[in-house]
């Protein structure tokens, strides 16, 4: 409910389970993770304080469902940004530039992708970073050799963290102002990133 008494935008009717998610997203937006309760996503969804816990066992993994659900709009980002590329570099870019700019779009929410412990609660947080993993491996070995392409995806994964961690915590500037920029930057590292992988192992094939 709102604050009004109206039925607010997460009433749930019906779906209960989905429409828990939903406000919990919408709290973690506003207060982040740390000003979460089961109790304000209960009130949010127009439901008794207890109903939540029908459905999820305890705070985290109800945050950890909020998680899966900002897991599959990243992967979703990026496998569009991908498909949209031609060459390699251009692909790896292109994920790398979608992952910062999904960053400032989640804002408060990214942080449930980087809880650790709320991938005990659902394994399916962690397939997420094999997707994406999965996703750029053949743009990866289509530039290096085996080895050098996994060295490369782990370079790429820290990339595009670090960007997406730094532009998050203000050190660009207001976030949603220089999101553009960053997630362009973000983008000409990859590239470069990926560039110098492939040099370095044609390199060593002559």
């Amino acid at each position: 409910m709102s604050a009004t008494g109206q039925p607010g935008s997460s009433y749930h009717h019906g779906d209960l389970p989905a429409a828990l998610v939903r406000a919990t997203l919408e709290i973690v937006a506003e207060c982040g993770v740390h000003g979460f309760s089961v109790a304000e996503a209960a009130r949010r969804t127009g439901v008794s304080p207890a109903a939540p816990y029908r459905h999820f066992a305890d705070r985290n993994t109800l945050l950890a469902a909020a998680a899966d659900t900002i897991a599959h709009q990243l992967q979703a980002a990026c496998r569009e940004a991908a498909a949209a590329a031609r060459r390699p570099e251009d692909r790896l870019a292109a994920v790398a530039t979608a992952y910062v700019r999904s960053a400032a779009r989640f804002q408060s929410c990214f942080d449930l992708l980087m809880d650790a412990e709320l991938r005990s609660y659902r394994p399916e947080l962690r397939e997420s970073t094999r997707s994406l993993v999965d996703l750029q491996l053949p743009s990866a070995l289509a530039l290096a050799e085996p080895q050098s392409a996994v060295a490369l995806l782990e370079a790429l994964r820290c990339l595009s963290r670090g960007y997406a961690a730094l532009l998050l915590d203000g050190s660009f500037g207001p976030p949603m102002e220089v999101c553009e920029s960053v997630a362009e930057r973000a983008g000409r590292a990859a590239r470069s990133l990926a560039s110098g992988y492939a040099c370095q192992d044609q390199a060593k094939s002559h």
